[in-house]
């Protein structure tokens, strides 16, 4: 077991990434029902945090990045300062970048299936275009461009759900080419021709990096390839790439006339929008594969993924909690209210602090934790035959239990009652048998009814119960009928 530390509102848990300028942690938080939720924790290394140039080119990109609520863009929460430590907290997606979806078809030998693939890029159009058309306050458009358009960009998540992230980090980036080199190393391929120029870019510009990274997703070879960068910018001023069919000859005629439109040279010759883009690969994909649907999607990246799915389950539940600081939250640097601030707490309120102290010592090497077995704990044991019951209803009319099967028999197979509103699993299967029964019930159809434990009395009262004697009283009442076992 692990220890996760504290970051303002965050549990710090497993990195899961890491490049030039920050590594990428999941993260645990909790809002105000008690509800855990995992985001992502994308940690600047210190070397940048001492930049303040650079830091403040990150808040102003980071504030733009932080009001884009779209179902295709990766949320960002908050941005903060912990002591040294700067970090984002983003929207966590559970699930594999397109970069990895590509590395493992080269892999394997294998073109995912063209389907798949045009349903994540209209959805990750479907994000660009809304950033493309946000306005201020006052209606005026924002002009925001995202400028690094590429694989590592681009989330898939397990469920199926397509999510465009790294908003605004990427013109900071790459507003310190003169000052850092190679910082746009490994992303000139996806760059537009203007781009490269060094010219005023539009949304016009994303639509041709989008266009890249469809053309690298069908074929598993990037649209723009040379020996040096120089040679690289050049093929991309020049939008020269090799046909895709060279590489998957079986593409339709219709996908090859939209990906050529998106990677056109010219601004002009391209889609005016994102969601022009869109539009003509749903259209596609409506005509040649009209029974697709998204789980179809999911199925795929379960398949394809399950043993990483397994092993990151795995590091999840390796960590426990520490103690948090209700007060170190950190200083926000958005100036902004987000959600964050309104709905995260690194503390879980409902949770007994005994019980956390105890595996957070264990975990921190403290010792064995001490024995909290709860029934150690409990006085003689309680008699639940006389415990006051509740029926839960007893008449509904319903199918009949299966002939042969004793009731409560499959109670493991069947779905249970919200175990945290009660506490208790409820037999339906019982249920259903209970429900069919007359409105004047027999012993046995009350007997196997479903109930609810209202409350149970101490041992001696339980004893005397059973003896069949009333409370207060030590004359024997009637006996009690039972069942024969």
């Amino acid at each position: 077991m692990q220890l996760a530390q504290q970051l303002g509102r965050y549990h710090m848990l497993d990195r899961i990434a890491y490049g030039g300028m920050a590594e990428i942690f999941r993260g645990k938080t909790f809002d105000s029902e008690g509800r855990e939720h995992l985001v992502a924790i994308k940690r600047l290394f210190r070397s940048l945090a001492e930049d303040d140039a650079f830091l403040q080119m990150l808040i102003d990109e980071a504030r733009i990045a932080s009001v884009l609520n779209h179902p295709n863009i990766a949320r960002v929460y908050e941005f903060a300062r912990c002591d040294d430590e700067y970090f984002l907290a983003m929207e966590y997606v559970d699930g594999k970048d397109l970069r990895a979806l590509i590395d493992l078809g080269r892999t394997r030998g294998i073109l995912l299936p063209i389907e798949h693939l045009v349903l994540i890029i209209s959805d990750a159009l479907d994000g660009l275009h809304f950033a493309h058309e946000q306005v201020d306050a006052d209606g005026r458009p924002l002009d925001i461009v995202h400028r690094d358009v590429s694989p590592s960009n681009v989330l898939v998540s397990y469920a199926g759900a397509v999510k465009l992230c790294d908003f605004g980090i990427a013109k900071a980036t790459l507003s310190q080419v003169q000052t850092r080199a190679g910082v746009i190393k490994g992303k000139i391929r996806y760059m537009s021709p203007e781009q490269t120029r060094g010219l005023p870019l539009d949304r016009r510009s994303d639509v041709f990096s989008m266009g890249a990274v469809f053309y690298e997703l069908l074929t598993q070879r990037p649209a723009f390839e040379a020996e040096s960068d120089m040679g690289l910018i050049v093929r991309v001023r020049e939008a020269r790439y090799e046909k895709p069919t060279r590489y998957n000859p079986d593409l339709p005629r219709p996908v090859l006339r939209i990906l050529q439109r998106a990677l056109a040279r010219s601004p002009e010759a391209r889609y005016a929008t994102a969601a022009d883009f869109a539009d003509d690969l749903r259209g596609y994909l409506s005509r040649a594969h009209p029974r697709y649907e998204r789980q179809q999607l999911a199925r795929l990246m379960s398949d394809l993924f399950a043993r990483e799915i397994a092993e990151s389950q795995r590091r999840l539940n390796d960590f426990v909690l520490g103690q948090a600081d209700p007060e170190a939250l950190g200083d926000d640097l958005l100036g902004i209210p987000s959600q964050a601030h309104t709905l995260f707490s690194p503390v879980l309120r409902s949770e007994p602090a005994t019980e956390r102290s105890a595996v957070h010592e264990q975990a921190a090497g403290a010792g064995p934790a001490p024995d909290t077995d709860p029934e150690r704990e409990l006085s003689p044991p309680a008699s639940l035959h006389s415990a006051q019951t509740q029926l839960l209803d007893l008449g509904v009319p319903a199918r009949p239990a299966p002939a042969g099967r004793r009731p409560g028999a499959a109670a493991a197979e069947l779905e249970p009652l919200d175990a945290e509103a009660t506490g208790v699993v409820v037999d339906f299967e019982a249920a259903s048998a209970a429900r069919t029964v007359p409105i004047t019930p027999t012993a046995r159809a009350l007997h196997e009814a479903p109930t609810l434990l209202l409350a149970v009395p101490p041992a001696a009262s339980a004893d005397r119960a059973q003896r069949g004697e009333a409370p207060g009283s030590e004359r024997p009442s009637s006996p009690r009928r039972r069942r024969p076992p």
